[in-house]
């Protein structure tokens, strides 16, 4: 006999005397729920012929802003392992940071019928979209205005952005240049005033002249290689360089390399993120360490919390970074 297809989890809910979040959490073995739970709820699931492959089973869709960033990659790559090992299907979109995409893609991920979504975009457009979504948003790493309305997680990164600079100010830096991003992502303002702070609280001013944007997304490198050119040509004087990113980092070092300076004798310089360009870079490239694995892993377990319950989770979690120390500090 073929599974009904009028058949839904409310249905076996109403029978069993069950919630729906537990029906849920037995269907697709998530646990918490006690042997007598199980035992009742799938007999009532075999009774009114409801397959655990109906389309209730959950659906998670990953929103990430460019799949060609390692770090973006990485840690999508462990939470769509951590998914699959649970038995739960992904959908993964890359945007490209484009507006009209994101929302494109969001509103695909609604007529799919998503039961969650994790996102790596916090753009005011699509967080209003999220605000009004039927299923939960977890915002990772760019975080909204307003995180007391959804889950959110990231890594620490003003602690981190604070860490790298103090790290500089520590070896001898007293004119440090921060390499950014023109972008109002929570995770770059975060590592921003963490080095402004950490300026301040070692006694150095925050010298607009030293805080250095690229303007755009695409090939981070190469635009950092050449801004980082740019100052040098221009006399802006600074011993040390502390990037938002390893890429952005790595495009700093060969600018130096291009222009004669030796790294770390005369500037020392830290990026971020611990990516695998920063054991291919000579010397070896000192980097804040955030573990994608990790992220990934506390990422599927706030969902699977919201799985578990009726009403719509706000959680904000952050996790701790560490300095890896290598040859360009």
């Amino acid at each position: 006999m073929k599974p009904r297809k009028d058949i839904s989890m409310k249905d076996i809910a109403a029978k069993s005397g069950c919630s729906t979040a537990t029906v849920s959490r037995v269907l697709n073995r998530q646990g918490g729920y006690s042997e007598q739970t199980r035992q009742r709820i799938m007999s009532i699931a075999e009774e009114l012929n409801y397959s655990t492959g109906h389309s209730d089973a959950p659906r998670i869709g990953i929103l990430v802003p460019d799949l060609t960033n390692e770090w973006f990659a990485e840690t999508v790559r462990c939470l769509e392992q951590k998914l699959y090992e649970k038995g739960i299907h992904c959908f993964i979109s890359s945007t490209n940071e484009d507006p009209s995409r994101e929302r494109f893609c969001f509103e695909g991920l609604t007529f799919l019928k998503a039961s969650a979504v994790i996102s790596f975009l916090g753009s005011p457009e699509l967080v209003s979209l999220a605000g009004s979504a039927a299923f939960p948003v977890l915002f990772i790493d760019r975080i909204p205005q307003t995180p007391g309305k959804f889950l959110c997680l990231e890594s620490d990164n003003y602690i981190g952005g604070y860490m790298a600079t103090e790290l500089l100010i520590q070896k001898g830096c007293q004119k440090i240049l921060f390499l950014g991003r023109n972008h109002q992502a929570s995770v770059i303002q975060s590592r921003r005033r963490g080095y402004q702070d950490a300026l301040k609280d070692y006694g150095f001013p925050v010298n607009p002249e030293l805080i250095l944007d690229i303007e755009h997304p695409d090939r981070p490198y190469e635009r950092s290689r050449d801004l980082i050119c740019y100052a040098l040509k221009k006399k802006i004087d600074f011993d040390g360089i502390f990037a938002s990113s390893d890429l952005r980092a790595s495009g700093a070092l060969q600018a130096l390399k291009q222009n004669g300076l030796d790294v770390p004798g005369q500037v020392k310089v830290i990026g971020f993120d611990d990516a695998s360009v920063c054991r291919q870079c000579y010397p070896a490239l000192s980097s804040v360490h955030q573990d994608p694995e990790i992220m990934a892993k506390h990422a599927v377990d706030l969902l699977f919390r919201q799985f578990q319950q009726e009403s719509r989770l706000s959680e904000h979690v952050v996790l701790p970074v560490s300095v890896v120390e290598r040859g360009t500090t």
